[in-house]
């Protein structure tokens, strides 16, 4: 009577070993840098009513919205239908007892999961990088718990809104769920004012020195060639290797094409085991996290001073729209201003308004530093699908609250929680101080260093900017 491979696993471990099981893991790793779940990344953090200011009332919301889970790129999707051919490999391997250690392999359910994985047909250039249906669905529960946060600026009135987003599938679908989330599925929201702003929500498409000095230079990921250069980071692929039964190591592309599965999968359903995530041990993942953390800090963060220039965009546009609001005593219409962007648009922003600055840079070689397991600076917290920042400005009546001594507050959030900055009182700032601090960026702000021509005089005068504002954090 032939057995099962379930059947042929549980024999085997019954004779040798200890095996890690992702499947019965009640506390998986499921922090993946940009491809982690909204709900991962706000996991642990307590609900607070921060939103609510006693004696202030909100006047006028910034909003800057990353997209929910999407499909794989174009570019991707060839690499990952591959993995279909490697899951056949991984499971002849099983089958036939492929171990040089057998403590390290995966658990017979483990195995069963993978065996059963199968490439999704509609994974294909058709659909390629537009919303999941769970990020779809996403997109409206977050525009719904915004609006019950602020029931007095995001109201059913169309003309207290106005959307920038980008002219592409994505941005449309995004933009057409968060407003079905806004409005409960209205159907005359075309009449909503919107924008397609290329240059606010992609600075870095437009800007040919970021281009050569940031996103093509060889030196932007000199620190993650260190990392991944490590011994430690080669016996990493060692042991997943051997995990999966190969008596060699795999190619480190390989690898990370697993990886992207892994997180994509888990980020499309976050009820659901990601059976490729199994190759993985929670301190493989923690490394891999880390390394996409080297290539965003310094590629959209603090690494690369160029960045916080770029990034100067969003907190002009935050500025100009507070101060319409702060200046005129009539309540102004819009009252929501809502960007709709990707990953690297947040990164840029939050770096220019100085969010989540580490003492120390990140590092290839600094990995087990107390610095860096416990770095501020984490795509996973950062830029989770549906990550957001926010500023919130409030109008206070006089007197009525002892703690509050300018008419004007901003609340800050990230990811619907309050975002601590240095001289605030749990991201909330007196008006005062934010136009001191963020509107010395913004009127500074253009993209003129962009150009050849005015490179050097923009980028010393915004950098001497930076830096003093720097010192103030």
């Amino acid at each position: 009577m032939r057995l099962t491979l379930l059947g042929v696993l549980a024999l085997a471990t019954l004779a040798c070993c200890q095996e890690t099981c992702h499947s019965s893991d009640e506390d998986p790793y499921v922090l993946f840098g940009t491809k982690t779940a909204y709900t991962f990344a706000n996991q642990g953090i307590p609900f607070n009513r921060a939103h609510d200011v006693p004696g202030c009332q909100p006047i006028a919301i910034w909003l800057l919205n990353r997209h929910g889970s999407h499909n794989p790129e174009a570019d991707e999707i060839a690499d990952l239908q591959k993995l279909s051919d490697l899951k056949n490999n991984i499971i002849a391997n099983y089958r036939k007892g492929n171990f040089r250690d057998t403590n390290i392999r995966m658990c017979p359910s483990d195995v069963n999961l993978l065996e059963r994985w199968e490439w999704n047909p509609r994974q294909n250039i058709t659909f390629a990088g537009d919303l999941t249906s769970d990020g779809y669905i996403s997109t409206q529960q977050l525009a719904q718990a915004w609006k019950q946060k602020f029931p007095g600026l995001l109201t059913d009135n169309l003309h207290d809104y106005v959307f920038k987003y980008v002219n592409d599938q994505r941005s449309s679908t995004t933009f057409r769920a968060f407003t079905e989330g806004l409005f409960r599925a209205r159907e005359d929201t075309y009449d909503i004012t919107k924008e397609n702003d290329e240059k606010l929500l992609r600075p870095e498409k437009f800007c040919s020195s970021w281009i050569n000095n940031v996103e093509e230079n060889n030196d932007t990921l000199t620190q993650l060639r260190t990392f991944e250069s490590k011994q430690e980071y080669k016996e990493m692929i060692s042991n997943i290797s051997l995990r999966l039964g190969f008596n060699y190591d795999i190619q480190k592309e390989i690898m990370k094409q697993m990886y992207q599965m892994c997180r994509y999968n888990k980020a499309w359903d976050v009820s659901q085991i990601s059976p490729w995530c199994a190759a993985f041990s929670k301190d493989d993942l923690k490394r891999l996290e880390y390394a996409e953390d080297l290539e965003t800090y310094y590629k959209y963060g603090y690494g690369t001073p160029m960045n916080q220039q770029l990034g100067c965009t969003g907190i002009k546009d935050m500025m100009d729209f507070f101060k319409t609001h702060v200046e005129r005593a009539a309540p102004q219409q819009p009252r929501a201003r809502v960007q709709l962007a990707d990953a690297a648009q947040l990164l840029l922003a939050l770096a220019a308004a100085g969010a989540r600055r580490d003492a120390a840079p990140l590092t290839g070689d600094n990995y087990h530093s107390a610095v860096a397991q416990a770095r501020k600076w984490s795509a996973s917290a950062m830029a989770p699908f549906s990550g957001n920042f926010a500023a919130v400005l409030y109008k206070c009546t006089p007197n009525s609250n002892l703690q509050i001594n300018d008419q004007y507050q901003v609340l800050f959030m990230e990811n619907e929680r309050p975002l601590n900055l240095e001289d605030c009182r749990v991201g909330l700032c007196n008006y005062t101080f934010v136009k001191n601090r963020f509107g010395l960026i913004a009127d500074n702000c253009n993209l003129d260093f962009c150009n050849s021509a005015t490179k050097a005089s923009s980028i010393i005068g915004l950098s001497l900017i930076l830096v003093f504002i720097t010192k103030l954090l």
